[in-house]
């Protein structure tokens, strides 16, 4: 399935990971407070521990709930639904 993905942080030090479908209103979001369970989630969905380290690095200087976006990539939907994003 084509998503979206984003992280932003809120309420301290927790992050949010979006998941969301090109051109469609469905978005689902999970929220985390270990950096090990962030780098898990967006492993599994196929993005690089480079890509993830330098969002997160960039997101310590973003405004709370300001997304930073991956470019869009195919994800299968077992994968999302295992991870609790729902779409």
């Amino acid at each position: 399935m084509l998503v979206i993905v984003s992280v932003s942080h809120f309420d301290g030090n927790a992050v949010a990971i979006h998941v969301a479908r090109p051109q469609h209103d469905s978005n689902a979001r999970q929220e985390y407070r270990s950096e090990k369970e962030i780098y898990a989630v967006l492993s599994d969905f196929g993005i690089s521990e480079e890509a993830i380290a330098s969002q997160l690095r960039l997101l310590s200087k973003t405004s709370v709930n300001e997304p930073l976006k991956f470019p869009p990539m195919d994800v299968p939907l077992h994968k999302l639904l295992s991870r609790g994003f729902r779409l």
